[in-house]
């Protein structure tokens, strides 16, 4: 492998949470296993066109045909899809079929109907159109859904009602996608799109999001979803050129082009020239205004050069009974979690198992991200070959979120074969925790304050001692004080205030003497 580029918790909730992780990962196989990730699935693409009025703004130039045309005519033999178109209503524009010759030309016609006319966006139903078959899914492919929009839910004049059905997607049918195993890859077209709810509803179902600035980026962004729901074999291309070799039957090459005005051209192995404007048997051209197709079946075994522009953007893939075959990451993980990667060789259908064929072939993954990160994991040193044929290739975790490419490498002699597959890596969402105490303060942070609060108590003490001491005298001094008056002892002062009759003092003397007068 080259590279480049908390508090504790109690052991009751230590175990709760143990027992919730186990719980998720058990939903997370689940779900998978659901889903239909094994492999030899077929593709179902499901494409949701936005055909509201506002995108005579944001698609003056309806790009999205040529867009949705290179789809149309990339999509494997024998997988299914279906496209949509929606305003305020929903209309099915190709039935959701086999992909055949037929459903290709059907496909072709009805793109350039694709007229801008509507008045709202109403995604809701544009997904309950595209799952009208959820209750009974064919689990030999694997579905997935792309949606189109420059505007955000828009069903009623009521803000209120629009929010509430935003909020409905994202919080009923986004978890339902999300647990079959259903992604919904979301493309924005404008600034004006709601970018929170397309992101949330890629992130909620396991899809990826994408913002196009301009319509001129859309067919880029329908060949990488495209790449991401039905992965075609491809040969590496170094500087135009390409090895083709005996096992192909047909490849198709794909030139992107800023300029209609661009001159292209093929050069077979024997020099032969091929161009757009001089059709020829075997070799097929198609010119759009943003990229030109060309398809050879049954060509030359050798080195192949496409004649394009400094710069341009080519790719080719192959038919061949030797094909490479991965079971797809997931489209999107949470930052910091590990996957696993299946690989294997199939040959006319079946997986090669002999160890002789397998060791001869040089596998790898190359793996790039953000910030320049890179990984190559050389699979032939680094793992052993498998008796049933099948690398199970351990991806380390990604901790930087963000977009990565993970590009499967397979070379013997003059067959090469590469295999592209995206990963959107999400941040951990931080955990939120009800604080119910202060935080813990260490404890050498505690002396000073202590120190001092002792030599106030004391002090206070010393104050509070004296206080009662001159209290608990003044008291003793005032009651002797009055002892003294109560007993004679002031000295025969007489209060004022007080006097009695001379007879009433007779008799006063006379009961204190124990002698009883008989007087009242």
């Amino acid at each position: 492998m080259r590279r480049t580029g908390q508090p504790g918790t109690s052991p009751v909730l230590a175990l709760i949470s143990a027992g919730f992780a186990l719980l998720l990962t058990c939903l997370s196989v689940s779900v998978m296993a659901d889903a239909g990730s094994g492999p030899g699935l077929k593709p179902d693409v499901r494409l949701l066109i936005d055909n509201s009025g506002s995108m005579k703004t944001s698609d003056p130039d309806n790009l999205r045909a040529p867009a949705l045309d290179l789809i149309v005519r990339l999509l494997p033999e024998g997988s299914r899809a279906g496209v949509w178109v929606f305003d305020e209503e929903v209309e099915p524009l190709v039935p959701h079929q086999v992909v055949d010759d037929s459903w290709r030309e059907a496909a072709r016609r009805a793109v350039d109907s694709i007229d801008n006319s509507g008045q709202r966006t109403n995604i809701p139903a544009a997904l309950a159109a595209a799952g009208y078959d959820f209750d009974r899914l064919d689990p030999a492919f694997r579905t997935s859904i792309i949606l189109l929009t420059d505007g955000k839910v828009d069903v009623s004049a009521s803000p209120m009602v629009n929010a509430s059905a935003a909020r409905r997607v994202l919080n009923t049918v986004a978890t339902e996608l999300g647990a079959t195993g259903i992604p919904v890859h979301t493309v924005a077209l404008s600034d004006e799109a709601d970018w929170v709810f397309l992101r949330s509803l890629a992130d909620s179902t396991g899809g990826i999001a994408e913002k196009a600035d301009s319509p001129a980026e859309l067919s880029s962004i329908f060949l990488q979803s495209l790449e991401m729901v039905a992965p075609a074999a491809r040969v590496p291309v170094t500087g135009g050129r390409f090895w083709i070799d005996d096992s192909v039957e047909e490849f198709t090459a794909l030139v992107f082009y800023e300029s209609e005005k661009t001159r292209l051209g093929l050069v077979s192995p024997s020099g032969d020239r091929y161009q757009p404007a001089e059709p020829v048997d075997g070799v097929d051209w198609y010119n759009n205004r943003r990229f030109v197709l060309v398809t050879v079946r049954d060509p030359r075994t050798g080195e192949w050069q496409l004649v394009a522009p400094k710069g341009a953007r080519t790719r080719v893939t192959v038919m061949s009974d030797m094909q490479l075959e991965v079971d797809p990451l997931p489209n999107s993980l949470p930052a910091g979690r590990r996957a696993e990667l299946g690989l294997r060789l199939i040959e006319k259908g079946q997986v090669v198992t002999d160890p002789e064929i397998l060791g001869l072939f040089a596998i790898a993954v190359e793996i790039s991200g953000p910030r320049g990160y890179r990984i190559d994991l050389d699979v032939s040193r680094a793992y052993p070959l498998p008796a049933d044929g099948e690398y199970r290739i351990t991806v380390p975790s990604f901790e930087e979120p963000g977009r990565y490419q993970l590009l499967a490498r397979v070379g013997a002699a003059t067959l090469r074969r590469e295999l592209p597959m995206y990963v959107e890596v999400i941040a951990t969402p931080a955990k939120s925790t009800v604080v119910t105490r202060g935080e813990e303060i260490p404890e050498e942070n505690l002396r000073t304050p202590l120190l001092v609060l002792a030599l106030l108590v004391s002090l206070t003490a010393v104050v509070v001692a004296v206080i009662l001491r001159r209290r608990k005298r003044r008291k003793l001094e005032v009651w002797q004080r009055r002892s003294r008056q109560l007993s004679g002892e002031a000295g025969g002062e007489v209060v004022a205030g007080l006097s009695a009759p001379t007879d009433d003092a007779a008799r006063l003397t006379e009961t204190r003497g124990g002698k009883d007068t008989g007087l009242p």
